[in-house]
């Protein structure tokens, strides 16, 4: 399976990484992740071009990497910079991808495609309720399921009334929905009027019902901002407890996911005992009701291409569908740039004087 690869991928959280080495698999490939000596964060490839070994399990010495089978070293632009055996020559083929990284946010984001293409602009801000300097609620999870179902999840939020019921979600009520899209983005606005506070929003909403207000929005390739309110009936989003919500998609092989969510409130933001509640309740409908629905549906789909099984159409799959298909357009239209022989260099301009 291909991947997108010309777009900004979460990496990481800041918080996860220091002068230490993370070994992260994204789209297929290993990376290794750290901070220079500068605080700067850095991202090479993690398979040592000798014998293949995993270079996050090496040893740090300045700003290189070890590798921990034959001691070659790479610095953080992935060139081989010692060859401790033999006569010490360097082959030329020793290095490994340098990866562009950006930090924003709290987020570490890498560009696992043309280099040349990587425009730090087009990194979605995540619209979070500023916390100033605390950490938002947030979580990592690597889920055994194809992303694409991950993002289908994410974007038809119509099965929360029923695989959430009563928790993230009012049950089995009516949504009044509108879709709106572009090359690169997907929308979907829904209300539900008049219903019963889900458990997760009774936590800083106190009436006991109102009108739950459910925002979503993909924007190529991974990233997911997410409004939700609770409301007195008839009142506008933003007047109630707005949480505001990102879901970054990053895919980790064909058949497995990392899910990275963040959470922010408007309401009883320094509560400690809610941040632990909050996370408990996000984790558990992500572990025990989401995955294990989305492995299902990936094991009932028996390795067979997505629409290849003909999926029945129903209005709330606009947008799981928009989003699979600009998914499918970009990662042909990469792959057709790939195959296009790259263009013959100029002829010099300059005019020769016959003797």
């Amino acid at each position: 399976m291909a991947f997108a690869r010309n777009g900004w991928y979460c990496a990481a959280f800041s918080t996860e990484v220091d002068t230490n080495f993370l070994g992260r698999k994204i789209l297929g490939e290993g990376v290794l992740i750290t901070r220079d000596s500068a605080g700067g964060v850095r991202a090479i490839g993690d398979r040592c071009p000798h014998r293949f070994a995993p270079l996050h399990r090496g040893v740090r010495e300045a700003d290189t990497v070890e590798c921990p089978y034959h001691g070659l070293r790479f610095d953080l632009d992935g060139r081989c910079v010692l060859n401790p055996h033999g006569q010490g020559r360097i082959p030329g083929a020793a290095r490994v991808a340098a990866y562009p990284v950006e930090e924003r946010q709290g987020v570490i984001w890498l560009w696992p495609g043309d280099p040349a293409l990587a425009d730090p602009a087009i990194i979605p801000d995540l619209l979070l309720v500023d916390r100033g300097e605390r950490t938002p609620v947030n979580g990592h999870l690597t889920m055994p399921v194809d992303y694409r179902l991950v993002l289908d999840n994410l974007m038809d939020l119509s099965h929360a009334a029923y695989l959430h019921a009563g928790t993230l979600s009012p049950s089995r009520a009516k949504r009044e929905s509108t879709y709106d899209d572009d090359e690169t983005s997907v929308r979907v606005n829904t209300v539900m009027r008049d219903v019963p506070t889900p458990s997760s929003q009774q936590l800083y909403f106190p009436s006991p019902r109102g009108d739950y207000h459910s925002d979503i929005e993909w924007i190529f390739p991974g990233s997911l901002r997410q409004r939700l309110a609770m409301t007195e009936t008839g009142a506008e989003a933003d007047a109630g407890a707005v949480t505001r919500n990102v879901h970054l998609i990053t895919p980790e092989t064909e058949t497995s996911t990392h899910y990275f969510w963040i959470h922010s409130r408007n309401r009883l933001m320094d509560d400690v005992s809610i941040d632990d509640r909050t996370r408990a309740i996000l984790s558990n409908a992500f572990l025990t009701e989401d995955e294990p629905m989305m492995q299902a549906c990936q094991e009932n789909m028996g390795g067979a291409e997505f629409f290849s099984l003909r999926p029945i159409y129903l209005e709330t799959d606009f947008a799981g569908t928009r989003c699979r298909r600009t998914m499918e357009r970009i990662i042909a239209e990469e792959a057709e740039t790939a195959r296009r022989p790259a263009a013959p260099a100029e002829a010099s301009s300059a005019q020769t004087t016959p003797a």
